[in-house]
């Protein structure tokens, strides 16, 4: 039971990152992630939310970041509880809470049981294809000198997933030499997350309806959170600029212990002017929405997008007018979910500039289901093939062909046209066996 090692030839590390909350941005009584005073989200010009001008924005959640690194990962008795994929028991608990609604006092407690078993059971053997808090990786020659600047993507997760959920596709990306932010989302969709409130002190996030089935929450209250999510990713970004100008110093940084991240190590190493937004699923409509208001995103990766919670004014913003590739499980694929991606495509054609054509590429991946896109396959391969997590394609190949579609898509549509490699990606002919494709210019 292991993540598989990164397809690109760099290798990655990762560090953490909270900004720290002042007393006026501290959490809220309902465990919920804290929001400011009334005030409006407004980058560039655009509302998240045009219809509604007085939404608050949330807090800067948690991030971790993967980045290249020219240090080998080699196992270390230190860096265990870091790398490994569940950081601590409680997101364990959220993960079985999946399982077992956590509805009464004797259903609780025994999640609890179940949750301590695999806790103690896996976290040793559970650890991420990185190193921790290496140095970041410079290109050779560039010693002294005006170092490169590494493009960025911004990953958020699905829902009952966590910033861990979804790591070897990070390092993936990261191995490319791309700067990854692994977002956790505070809006009560995560299985479980954390932040840090205004004394310092670790607060826990349960899902917001863990005690519910799926289908009984409005998803009125998805929007919500899904606004919610919207105001912490360009929250994010700007933390990403001010990390990358030097003002953050590394007292400003709430995560404490040897994955804590020097906030040296993106001064002036942040290529902002190149910022991709992916997600997958809940995370994939995140990316969209997202892509839809802030016009500093110039390029959008959306897997197995769950387009219900998407409002009309989601879908009438076209993702930004930036690229956009909707990379698809076989399986995932029910008609409130397809006649949503056909209103988005009618609406891209419709905003049609010939002078800059919309590139939408559309894949579906054979073979596969939605969970194929997250790590739960790679690592728990027999469960996952039993519990009907995972489709006929095996997962380390379907993660290979997901993390390469992204990869060539990234380069060709993020990426200046006279950038080369390292950020290309070597192509597999066979890849096209297990793809349907259909790219759109219109």
């Amino acid at each position: 039971m292991s993540l598989p090692k990164p397809l690109g030839p760099y290798h990655v590390s990762f560090a953490d990152f909270e900004l720290r909350r002042s007393e006026e941005n501290k959490g809220s009584r309902s465990g919920r992630a804290a929001e400011p005073e009334q005030q409006q989200i407004k980058r560039n010009g655009v509302h998240p939310n045009a219809a509604n001008a007085d939404i608050k924005a949330a807090a800067a959640p948690p991030m971790r970041i993967f980045y290249p690194t020219e240090t080998k990962t080699r196992w270390s008795p230190w860096d265990v509880k870091e790398r490994c994929w569940i950081p601590h028991y409680n997101y364990m608990w959220g993960y079985v809470a999946r399982a077992f609604a956590p509805s009464s006092v004797f259903s609780r407690l025994g999640i609890s049981v179940i949750a301590s078993i695999f806790y103690s059971a896996t976290w040793f053997r559970l650890p991420i294809q990185a190193s921790v808090k290496k140095p970041l990786w410079t290109p050779k020659g560039e010693e002294g000198t005006k170092k490169q600047r590494l493009p960025v993507v911004i990953f958020s997760h699905g829902m009952w997933a966590c910033h861990t959920t979804y790591s070897a596709t990070c390092v993936d990306l990261a191995s490319h030499g791309y700067i990854v932010v692994a977002v956790e989302h505070l809006d009560g969709s995560s299985s479980m997350a954390h932040y840090h409130d205004h004394e310092g002190k670790c607060k826990w996030v349960h899902h917001a309806f863990g005690d519910k089935p799926v289908g009984d929450t409005p998803m009125a209250e998805r929007a919500k959170q899904l606004r919610q999510r919207v105001g912490e990713i360009q929250r994010v970004i700007d933390v990403l600029k001010s990390l990358d100008q030097g003002s953050l110093m590394q007292n400003f940084n709430s995560v404490m212990g040897r994955a804590s991240l020097d906030t040296k190590f993106f001064q002036q190493r942040l290529d902002l002017n190149h910022i991709a937004m992916h997600g997958h699923s809940f995370g994939g409509a995140t990316a969209i929405a997202t892509s839809g208001v802030d016009k500093r995103i110039k390029c959008c990766l959306a897997e197995d997008v769950w387009w219900e919670p998407l409002e009309e004014v989601d879908y009438s913003r076209l993702a930004g007018k930036v690229p956009v590739l909707l990379l698809n499980t076989e399986s995932f694929n029910w008609a409130a979910l397809r006649n949503g991606r056909k209103k988005f495509m009618k609406g891209r054609a419709q905003a049609h500039n010939e002078a800059s054509p919309l590139i939408t590429a559309l894949m579906t991946i054979k073979g596969t289901t939605h969970m194929d896109q997250c790590d739960f396959p790679l690592l728990f391969p027999n469960i996952a093939k039993i519990a009907g997590m995972t489709g006929a394609l095996q997962a380390t190949h379907s993660k290979d062909i997901n993390s390469r579609a992204c990869l060539d898509f990234l380069y060709k549509n993020l990426l200046p046209p006279e950038t080369g490699a390292p950020y290309l990606v070597d192509s597999v002919k066979e890849d096209g066996e297990h793809l349907l494709i259909g790219e759109v210019t219109d």
